[in-house]
């Protein structure tokens, strides 16, 4: 019998992504992709339509709205306790049973317009005031009377017994231009900044602005050109409400949980979550072995020999489901049933050299899980409203081989290194669903991913001594320390880990 202790700990802050121009992956922070210098339609798609009307408005065609510099960092931390208990039915055959307890952490850090200077947007007063939105209506109704006005005085003035229409007369295009021009202002302030009967956008220019002063600016203008034609309906200083009030810090958590902004999060990051985990039962076979499944022998002679064992098991997928409603939500396992599968050979040298190598492979079978639509990536999370659906998951493939050299000094102390190369297999999400709402992007398939990782491992073990009657407990403590090297493929966490195991065996053979 053989139990099993171990922890196990997962770091990241950074992640391995596509390069943009191709050939391989770059390496950047976790949430690198989320830094912006100025935050506006790059972070929140549906201010496109605000920031055109805004061009509009201003006479600039380049102008950007901007909630000011956005400060990205993440962690991910995660800590699994795995208990497990392997039985040796016989000599060449062991069933094990493997129980994980996980914990994960994301440290989450999305610092919007930290000085509070770098936005040229902010709240639009008419979603708290209704004088604000009465003011707009005021603006507005100005502009619609003097277009009218104005529109009545060409009708008349296409008589021509009509008198008084000298300015129209002389350019009567132009005169028809104002009037289109006032009603597509008319139209863009009621978009933007809104009325006591529509509350426009969620964001507007802010007082003393250069945007908000062109916006002013379009309306004086429009104001001159109409008392050329005798019309003084838009009075001086017309202009619509400014926002007084911009994000700060806290910024981005108001938009993603607020509904009311179009997304509709119900929590944004800095969770924790703790449980059991996907639960595997194996069971293995020794298939060859040059030391006749003798472990005195193996441990105590200087014997070359080939080891070769292979192990086959369930994994149930008791992890649990993630969170759909946590846009950077870190499950404690994948929550699939898979079907696993595991060769191990040793080449042994001597009794102090030997070589491990291990292929392993699981693979999901298909399931149902909840997911968030439209599908989106970290860098456009506040892209669409949360719609939450299920979707019939489809797992590639997971496959590990690793290459790991172990060295012995004396009967308790022992130094291993590893190479690991580790691929995830295509996955695919189908939300197709005749009753849902959000027909939009039902598939995402993410992309084949692969990591090269080396590691590096210490062990203590009283196994050989034990086996020579010369220690009282068969027991090994082993530290294994594991960083990545390369990825490849979609997006892949940088995961630093280190896994600390002690196993403690009964009816261990001695001489």
């Amino acid at each position: 019998m053989r139990y099993v202790l171990a922890g196990l700990w997962n770091d990241y802050d950074q992640v391995f992504s596509p390069n943009a121009s191709g050939g391989g992956s770059k390496r950047g922070p976790l949430f690198g992709a989320l830094s912006l210098e100025n935050a506006g339609v790059n972070l929140l798609p549906r201010l496109a339509e605000t920031q055109v009307q805004l061009r509009t408005l201003t006479g600039q065609s380049s102008y950007l709205m901007s909630l000011g510099r956005l400060e990205a960092a993440g962690e991910v931390r995660q800590s699994i306790a795995p208990l497990g208990i392997e039985y040796g039915v016989t000599r060449r055959v062991s069933l094990r049973v493997l129980v994980p307890y996980a914990e994960s952490r994301d440290v989450t850090q999305l610092l919007l317009n930290r000085v509070g200077s770098g936005a040229n947007v902010g709240l639009n007063p008419t979603y708290q005031s209704g004088s604000a939105g009465a003011d707009n209506a005021r603006v507005v109704n100005n502009l619609n009377q003097a277009r009218s006005e104005l529109s009545a005085e060409i009708t008349r003035c296409g008589n021509a017994m009509a008198t008084g229409c000298d300015a129209i007369r002389a350019n009567p295009a132009e005169a028809q231009a104002l009037v289109t021009r006032t009603q597509t202002v008319g139209s863009a302030v009621t978009a933007v900044y809104g009325t006591a009967a529509n509350s426009g956008s969620r964001f507007i220019p802010i007082s003393g602005s250069g945007a908000q002063t062109s916006v002013a600016q379009t309306i004086g203008t429009l104001r001159t050109d109409f008392a050329r034609y005798g019309i003084t309906s838009i009075p001086e200083q017309s202009a619509p409400a400014a926002a007084t009030t911009v994000l700060g810090p806290g910024g981005i958590p108001l938009l993603a949980s607020d509904s009311s902004y179009g997304v509709g999060y119900q929590r944004l990051g800095n969770t924790r979550r703790a449980g059991v985990g996907d639960i595997d039962l194996t069971a293995s076979v020794l298939l060859y072995d040059t030391f006749g499944a003798d472990q005195v022998k193996r441990l105590t002679t200087a014997t070359r020999g080939v080891r070769s064992q292979l192990t086959g098991g369930w994994r149930f997928g008791t992890a649990g489901a993630d969170r759909t409603e946590d846009a950077f939500d870190v499950p404690i396992g994948e929550g699939a049933n898979a079907v696993l599968l595991r060769s191990t050979t040793d080449l042994v040298w001597s009794r102090t050299m030997w070589l491990s190598a291990t292929i392993r492979a699981a693979k999901p079978l298909g399931d149902r899980i909840a997911v968030v639509l439209p599908y989106r990536t970290t860098a456009d999370f506040l892209s669409a409203p949360v719609t939450v659906d299920d979707a019939a998951r489809s797992l590639g493939m997971r496959t590990d081989i690793e290459l790991a050299p172990r060295f012995s000094f004396g009967d308790f102390f022992g130094v291993s290194g590893a190479y690991i190369m580790r691929r995830w297999g295509e996955d695919k999400y189908d939300a197709e669903n005749l009753n849902s709402s959000v027909p939009l992007m039902s598939e995402m398939t993410v992309p084949s991913r692969t990591m090269q990782a080396a590691a590096v491992g210490v062990t203590f073990s009283t196994l050989a001594s034990y086996a020579r009657r010369r220690s009282r407990f068969a027991a090994e403590v082993m530290y294994t320390h594991t960083v990545p090297i390369s990825a490849s493929g979609g997006v892949v966490p940088a995961v630093v880990s280190d896994r600390l195991e002690l196993r403690v065996y009964t009816g261990f053979p001695r001489r």
